[in-house]
């Protein structure tokens, strides 16, 4: 649920850049800039054809050795305006770990060096499925603390099917749900039609990918993960993961216990669910605009007067094209996961409603507009729905996802109804074997995790996993820790300016100093109105 482009949305001279990587999420930032224009970070360069077919199709004898002698990376300069002193790397791993020498893939790495003396690497994974880590670094690094980036090399990689790792995945395109644009959803008939949209989509998918689509999953990138760690030089793990990065998190941990050293999860998912438990998170937004309502009344108002705007009048955009509630929504969804961006609320809103006038303003920004619409749907096909059907096992029929998205569109009538729609018929057309990923719901798996000194940070509100999924991961890890934060933030860590959350969550990571359980009180940027 998490788009992974930057898109600009023009208020006056206000750029809000809505950079949502989680995936991530990451608590990938939203930024706020005076410029007429601002782009995101230079993702790494993918490697020339040549070079990358050589290297995946290579012989045997000269792959990347996976028992035995440990790879290393060969770093090159790959410096960004954000990050000048930035490395890249590529990196073999095996398609099928089953089959050491068969196919590989080429996995895109990162790095900022560390400032001081090193002490170690802090990977981080910025969520998703299907965020980019490549493409986040810059920012995320700029803005961790100097205690942090003096001891540790910043690391981070696009997993399987991402960004410049290769094989790219090929014409995986996600297909946006038909909602009417005014009036009452007939959720049935708009779940049957999604359902067959996501099927043509994913098959062509599978059709065109289909050597590589079936190994993107967790449990593979959980495995690469460790293959980096140990060719960085790193003996244990130290690693912050974010949204979907939890799960990554987690499941390394289920893996590999004696091999971490510090791991923080940051906006959970939740360890004991399954695939059909991925729909309780539709519910999030609407919670995320319920704590925006009593914190930020005017940002609130101003949210709901632009949704009945556009309600009523849907923007015309030519070409059979349209801009409609839904379009909005979607386009407003990343501010209530970045507090960020709660200053540019209004003026951005102010922006979009121009649109329904005929002076130049308005035309272009109907212009902007076409770009939102024409926008690929990240939480609906690719490498979105490879990796969450790939990692649970179970499907919903037609009867379970109709129950469930009348349930969530009655519990969150804004944001509800679509997104359990779009989660519920993911998988449709996928023909895969699943590869589930291990769950905390067995005392064998409780026990591996019993003695890991795991933080856990989520916000009360956070508009992407709900609180009570964080609660679920608290309590898959006897000895961790869960650092709750009042607000909607999703991906906490020096994206909140809470000294509260960041100053135990940098302690941690720096002198594995364990934090007590605490609730932050909201602390927003400057300029909320």
């Amino acid at each position: 649920m998490a788009s992974r482009r930057v898109v600009e949305i023009l208020s006056g001279s206000v750029a809000l850049a809505l950079i949502c990587a989680g995936a991530a999420a990451a608590a990938p930032a939203v930024a706020i800039a005076t410029a007429p224009t601002l782009q995101a970070p230079a993702p790494v360069a993918a490697p020339q054809a040549s070079e990358a077919l050589a290297a995946i199709e290579q012989p045997p004898s000269a792959r990347v050795a996976v028992r035995g002698d440990v790879a290393r990376l060969r770093w090159r300069a790959c410096p960004d305006p954000m990050a000048p002193t930035m490395q890249c790397a590529t990196f073999l791993v095996p398609v099928d770990y089953d089959k050491p020498t068969g196919r590989q893939s080429l996995l895109a790495v990162s790095r900022v060096p560390a400032i001081g003396k090193r002490k170690g690497s802090l990977f981080f994974n910025p969520g998703g499925p299907g965020g980019s880590g490549t493409t986040a670094i810059s920012t995320l690094a700029a803005r961790l603390p100097a205690s942090v980036r003096a001891r540790f090399d910043i690391v981070t990689w696009d997993p399987r099917g991402v960004g410049a790792t290769l094989p790219a995945l090929n014409s995986c395109p996600g297909p946006n749900l038909v909602l009417p644009a005014s009036g009452i959803v007939d959720w049935p008939a708009a779940r049957s039609q999604a359902a067959a949209s996501v099927k043509a989509a994913n098959e062509a998918c599978q059709r065109n990918n289909a050597k590589y689509l079936g190994h993107v999953g967790t449990n593979n990138v959980v495995r690469d993960l460790d293959a980096l760690r140990a060719a960085v030089g790193d003996k244990k793990l130290t690693y912050w993961g974010i949204s979907y990065g939890t799960r990554v998190g987690y499941v390394y941990a289920l893996r590999y216990p004696d091999r971490v050293r510090a791991i923080v999860l940051d906006g959970d998912v939740n360890p004991k669910g399954n695939y059909a438990a991925l729909t309780q998170s539709s519910v999030a937004p609407d919670l995320a605009l319920q704590f925006m309502s009593a914190h930020s009344p005017p940002n609130y108002n101003s949210i709901m007067a632009t949704l009945d705007s556009f309600t009523a009048n849907p923007v015309n955009l030519g070409g059979g094209l349209q801009f409609t509630r839904w379009d909005y929504l979607r386009a407003i969804y990343p501010v209530l996961k970045f507090e960020a961006a709660w200053p540019s609320v209004i003026s951005v809103n102010e922006h979009l409603l121009t649109a329904q006038l005929d002076t130049p303003e308005g035309a272009a920004a109907r212009e902007r507009m076409r770009v939102l619409v024409n926008e690929p749907n990240e939480s609906v096909g690719g490498v979105f729905s490879a990796v969450n059907c790939l990692d649970f096992a179970d499907r919903m029929s037609a009867t379970a996802q109709n129950a469930a998205i009348a349930r969530y569109a009655a519990l969150a009538p804004i944001y509800g109804g679509e997104l359990t729609a779009e989660l519920a018929v993911d998988c449709t057309g996928l023909k895969f074997r699943p590869d589930p990923i291990p769950n905390t719901r067995s005392a064998a798996n409780l026990a591996r995790l019993a003695n890991l000194r795991v933080v856990m940070a989520n916000a009360t509100n956070d508009a992407a996993t709900p609180l009570a999924w964080a609660q679920q991961m608290r309590r898959s890890f006897g000895s961790g820790v869960l650092i709750k934060y009042r607000g909607t933030e999703h991906g906490l860590w020096m994206a909140t300016p809470s000294t509260c959350v960041n100053n135990r969550i940098t302690n941690y990571f720096v002198a594995l100093k364990m934090p007590k359980p605490v609730t932050c009180p909201f602390a927003p940027v400057a300029g909320v109105p």
